[in-house]
């Protein structure tokens, strides 16, 4: 007996049987079938049970393994786009020499990447070249502030000259600290170089004893134990100088200015004002941050120059609020 289809007209339209033989193992089954109807309805639960059988149920299996090849490929191609987030992410304003890791593949990101480390190489010389313009602006104002001064001295002595001597101390300070800036942000500090924190805490305060006195305050200097540390010696300077300075700035009355060179790697400058307002703390190491730009004579360039030559050492700049009053700046360098 071999497999047969018939097809009949009947009155209401058609009928269509058929017997199939079918092997299971060693055993052999004949499925006989017969149904009957008019135009394609009969058709339509054969036609949707062959579609289930051999094309949804197949395309099952093979979509959960195209989506899972997706995801792969997705994540495999957004490695290196989140890789480069992170790094976009640890890029600091002060520092333009870090640039990006360029991925060999996938072409597209690895382009990408390259075209943004040649912008931060053109950031990186339109800075170098400002610091450069920066340094040269200070010190070739340095010389006729300084015969401006002279020229002062000759003045009838009165309330106009005073006047004309403190704005001319303002620039003298402003130009100074323009320089210890645009010094500051190209400093490069050898990891290896010793030096003596106390040595030259008592240079900067010898160096700086006409002014503290000339505004009749104290300036006191004390050493505590070892103060060996690994820096640059005129960058140690300018922040024991920029911590005295602001001292003296914030500082109001005849209040002595203590500096302390140690225990160990580190300096500390405190004075005895009023101290610094809580919300004000996280502020004091901005650039060009001040309090009260009515009042104050400063840029507010000074402490952000502390913090970015200390940085520059790998160290840390703290301030607080003094037992007794007053506020206490602390720089912790290495040893």
């Amino acid at each position: 007996m071999v497999d047969w289809t018939r097809r009949e007209q009947t009155p209401h339209g058609y009928r269509i049987s058929g017997v199939r033989a079918i092997d299971r193992g060693n055993e052999r089954r004949w499925l006989a079938m017969q149904f009957e109807g008019d135009g394609i309805r009969p058709y339509v639960p054969v036609i949707v049970n062959e579609i289930i059988q051999h094309v949804l149920l197949p395309l099952i299996p093979l979509s959960l393994l195209l989506l899972l090849f997706n995801v792969f490929a997705v994540r495999r191609v957004l490695q290196p786009l989140r890789h480069a987030e992170r790094e976009v992410d640890a890029l600091e304003p002060d520092n333009t020499l870090l640039r990006l890791s360029e991925p060999s593949e996938p072409r597209e990101v690895n382009t990408l990447v390259s075209a943004v480390n040649r912008a931060l190489g053109r950031l990186d010389a339109a800075m170098a070249t400002l610091r450069e313009f920066t340094a040269n602006a200070a010190h070739e104002l340095r010389t006729p502030l300084s015969i401006m001064q002279l020229s002062l001295d000759q003045l009838p002595a009165g309330k106009q000259r005073d006047e004309l001597h403190a704005d001319a101390r303002h620039l003298t300070r402003l130009v100074e600290q323009m320089l210890d800036l645009a010094q500051a942000d190209a400093l490069a500090v050898d990891g290896h170089l010793a030096i003596d924190l106390a040595d030259i805490g008592r240079d900067v305060v010898a160096a700086m004893a006409p002014k503290v006195f000339a505004a009749q305050r104290d300036l006191r200097f004390e050493s505590l134990g070892d103060t060996q540390a690994i820096g640059h010696p005129e960058a140690i300077f300018r922040i024991y100088r920029n911590l005295i300075d602001n001292a003296l700035s914030h500082a109001p009355g005849v209040t002595p200015i203590d500096v302390t060179a140690g225990p160990g790697p580190q300096l500390a400058v405190r004075d005895y004002g009023p101290g610094i307002a809580e919300v004000d703390l996280l502020h004091v190491f901005d650039r060009f941050w001040r309090k009260d730009r009515r009042s104050s004579n400063g840029a507010g360039l000074g402490l952000g120059i502390v913090q970015r030559l200390t940085e520059a050492h790998n160290g840390t700049v703290s301030v607080e609020n003094a037992a007794g009053g007053g506020a206490l700046f602390r720089v912790q360098l290495k040893a």
